[in-house]
This record gives C-alpha cells, sequence and structure tokens, in this order.
C-alpha cells in the first residue's frame, strides 16, 4: 500500500481527525477484480465497489485500521472511519479514510506521533517521501519525520523474536514493540 497522511488540526492547534489515502498496487487491485467482479464486465462497478468497502472496513477493524495513534506514550483513540471511501482509478484500488479522534490532542513537544502499518507484518504499508504527509488547519508551521525501523539494528537486538515476525501467519497475532512500526513523528509550535 502507498500511502498518504494527512493530519486534521483544529482552531488550538490540536489534531482532530487522522486522514488515509491508500494506493493499492496493482497486483493486489487486480485480483479484487477477479473476486469481487460479479457480473463478469471485467470492471469494478459502484455495488462491486460498495461490497469490497463492506469486506475491507471488517476486516481492517481488526487490526484498528492500520493505524496507531500516540500522544507521548499515551494510545490515543479514535472513532470507527467516516467517511470510507473505495474507488479503482487507473488500476488500482484507493481506499480514502478519515479517523476522527475520540478527544484533541495537542502536537505540541509532548510527542504526537502516528503508526500506519498492518501489526501482522503482512501488507507493506508504505508513506514514499515526506510530501506524503501533511498538517492541515494552521499546519504550516508543523514539521513531521517518518521514522523507518532500522531493521539492521532491530535484528541484531532481537534475531529470534524477528524470525517469529516473519514466520507468522497472517491470521496470527505476534507481539512486537512499537519499534519495528514505521512512524511519523510531529511537531507543531503552540
Amino acid at each position: 500500500i502507498e500511502a498518504n497522511l494527512e493530519i486534521v488540526r483544529n482552531d488550538k492547534g490540536e489534531a482532530t481527525e487522522i486522514r488515509h489515502v491508500w494506493r493499492f498496487d496493482e497486483i493486489f487491485s487486480s485480483s479484487l477484480v477477479l473476486d469481487f467482479d460479479d457480473n463478469g464486465n471485467g470492471q469494478l462497478d459502484e455495488k462491486e465497489l460498495e461490497e469490497i468497502g463492506k469486506v475491507t472496513k471488517v476486516s481492517l477493524s481488526e487490526y484498528n485500521f492500520y493505524t496507531e495513534v500516540r500522544d507521548g506514550s499515551n494510545i490515543v483513540d479514535f472513532y470507527e472511519p467516516e467517511p470510507y471511501i473505495i474507488d479503482f482509478k487507473n488500476g488500482q484500488l484507493l481506499m480514502i479514510m478519515a479517523l476522527e479522534l475520540t478527544k484533541p490532542q495537542p502536537m505540541g513537544a509532548k510527542g504526537f506521533r502516528v503508526a500506519v502499518s498492518d501489526p501482522t507484518y503482512y501488507v507493506a504499508v508504505e508513506l514514499p517521501d515526506p510530501t506524503a504527509v501533511i498538517v492541515s488547519g494552521n499546519g504550516k508551521a508543523c514539521t513531521s519525520q517518518i521514522v523507518v525501523p532500522d531493521w539492521d539494528e532491530l535484528y541484531a537486538r532481537d534475531a529470534d523474536r524477528l524470525a517469529d515476525l516473519f514466520a507468522a501467519s497472517p491470521d496470527e497475532k505476534v507481539d512486537a514493540s512499537e519499534d519495528y512500526l514505521t512512524w511519523v513523528e510531529f511537531s507543531c509550535p503552540a
């Protein structure tokens, strides 16, 4: 998944919503055409896209929509996505969703950060470069940094644990620390 991430801020400069735009690769996207093209026209029509939306929303809800939000060391909760939009453009499935935080969060020095990752490590989610991350709502003075795990360092630290992670089936949950997630760290002036 190639991901774009937007953090929406209110007038007080607090984060209120996480917005995702995900583009799935052509191979996975074409498999969805095979699986969901009920009328056999070689395309995904509106009704078929709605069905993909229903299936993926249930599936992703089991994994917290591949999203983890932290304020310092505190886990930040959010509501089910609304809207949750599925589309198919140029041979790729697009998924667009907005996750409203249950409580607005400051984005200052305390350490507001977001991870966009499959906790099973079955699906690769990538933020391709810094332009894939934006902060809206007086967010021009904010900075963000994509922090990708140093796999060499992690492997040296706990090779046995990593072997368990990579050997696990997609349905198996393996306990992994936040060190294994790709984080986007934000800093915004007060």
